[in-house]
């Protein structure tokens, strides 16, 4: 018996170390990449978007079932799984196959933009964010589970100090997520601000903190140079809504922009002048400051990219009149020609400085942007998608009500992470993931996915809705 302890404990030791090595030192993949390997998702929206309407299961949306709920997550949820992993070194190849999908749905899209030019279009839910948002968790709640096999590549798994990679973007685009649905607060009425604050940062602490205490006490594989000793994500998030609940109430929305930049401006130029080295140094980590110093430098450029996005959002405003959209293909220009733009200004960027997610630097921000817009310019097509084919259904009345799986997310999505989270801890508690062959990790990988999403769909059909 004491044999087989000694055993497992060396098994464990020699398993943590394998963990450490399959995640240190980590350089990402090329900037292109980064997108392409995105692209598959949205065109599998499409295709269950059109199948949908053909087999009249958007007429049948309140009325839902299991098989409804099967077809949704094999059509548009599991391929994400082989495509992140199996299919990711035919990315070429696969671009090609996605590509020439996207150019038919989007010549048939301007064939048919009379539907959506003619009039403005009324909508139930933020018109361009729902699909960012299951997009967006989609990837998340995959890769934080994927990046423990051996069937995800490491050059998608999050980098050490410089570069890009599908890890890296999560925490940059919840940041533009947020601050795409942020609202600001009335000056007039303070109390009502220190309640807001109140009841948006309190659940994020409790969960940073918990989760710090957890991985803490359960000896879970944790590296400092993801946000330091303590810190995390939900922390971030946290800082980020006390400063700006606070903050933004006192700022004019036309000065955001200039904040932002004056903001990055500075930061950069303080890393060029030594604290780059100081916070990937292997110097003391023996005080609060110095244990945590990625993660609190890192909100100047995470409060960056929330300003700019929010500057943002004011200017989309003007296609948006009391819940009806306006004008969206020249929506479709801007967020176009605003990713393309941020793209070429990383590239430029990334020569002189490098992108560091840890650092959360100038090249890391307008990626993100330049990532975000790229989102939203999808989202916006399969909005518009939808638009067309329902309209032409006689259905606009149930506009964005397609998908039970995108409702279900959208309506969940803290409590979705949480699951998510939850049941990647327990998995990696129970099994040596790193050493189990391609048929057992996408056997996994994709019960996890059912799992996740059959019980948010659960939720939200017997309308125990938490979030």
């Amino acid at each position: 018996m004491i044999r087989m302890h000694v055993h497992i404990h060396t098994m464990d030791t020699k398993y943590k170390e394998l963990h450490r090595e399959a995640i240190s030192n980590q350089t990402g993949s090329s900037l292109l990449e980064t997108y392409t390997s995105l692209f598959p998702l949205p065109i599998h929206i499409i295709i269950f978007i059109w199948m949908s309407t053909g087999t009249n299961h958007s007429k049948k949306i309140n009325s839902p079932t299991v098989w409804m709920f099967l077809f949704e997550f094999i059509t548009m949820v599991l391929p994400t799984v082989f495509n992140l992993t199996l299919f990711s070194d035919y990315s070429v190849g696969q671009f090609l196959v996605y590509i020439s999908i996207f150019s038919i749905a989007f010549i048939w899209m301007l064939l048919n933009n009379n539907y959506i030019s003619s009039s403005t279009i009324k909508t139930k839910k933020n018109p361009y964010m729902t699909v960012y948002r299951f997009m967006l968790n989609t990837y998340t709640v995959f890769c934080i589970l994927a990046v423990d096999f051996n069937v995800f590549p490491r050059r998608f798994a999050k980098t050490e100090t410089y570069g890009h990679s599908i890890m890296d973007i999560g925490v940059g685009c919840y940041v533009c997520s947020n601050a795409l649905l942020f609202s600001i607060p009335n000056t007039q009425n303070m109390s009502k601000i220190v309640l807001k604050v109140f009841k948006q940062v309190l659940p994020l602490l409790v969960l940073g903190i918990g989760r710090t205490y957890f991985v803490t006490k359960a000896e879970y594989h944790h590296y400092v140079f993801e946000y330091g000793v303590h810190w995390n994500f939900f922390m971030t998030l946290a800082f980020l809504k006390i400063i700006n609940l606070f903050m933004l109430p006192f700022v004019s929305t036309c000065c955001l922009s200039g904040i932002a930049t004056i903001l990055v401006f500075i930061y950069e130029f303080a890393l060029n002048f030594g604290l780059a080295d100081w916070i990937m140094s292997d110097a003391p980590r023996d005080t609060m400051f110095s244990a945590n110093r990625e993660g609190i430098f890192s909100l100047i450029g995470y409060e960056a990219i929330f300003l700019y996005s929010l500057s943002m959002k004011s200017r989309f405003s003007i296609f948006m009149n009391k819940n009806h959209l306006i004008n969206s293909m020249f929506l479709l220009i801007v967020t176009a020609s605003l990713s393309i733009a941020l793209f070429l200004l990383t590239f430029v960027i990334s020569f002189v400085f490098g992108v560091s997610r840890r650092l959360a630097n100038a090249g890391y921000v307008y990626w993100i942007l330049s990532i975000s817009s790229y989102l939203l310019f999808m989202s916006l097509i399969i909005e518009n998608f939808i638009t067309i084919l329902l309209h032409k259904m006689g259905q606009l009345g149930e506009f964005n009500r397609v998908s039970l799986i995108i409702d279900s997310i959208n309506d969940n999505l803290l409590l979705f992470f949480l699951f998510a989270n939850v049941t990647t801890g327990v998995i990696n508690m129970c099994l040596y993931t790193l050493v189990m062959n391609a048929v057992y990790s996408l056997t996994i990988l994709s019960l996890y996915m059912f799992v996740i999403y059959f019980t948010i769909y659960i939720l939200q059909n017997y309308k125990k809705k938490i979030v």
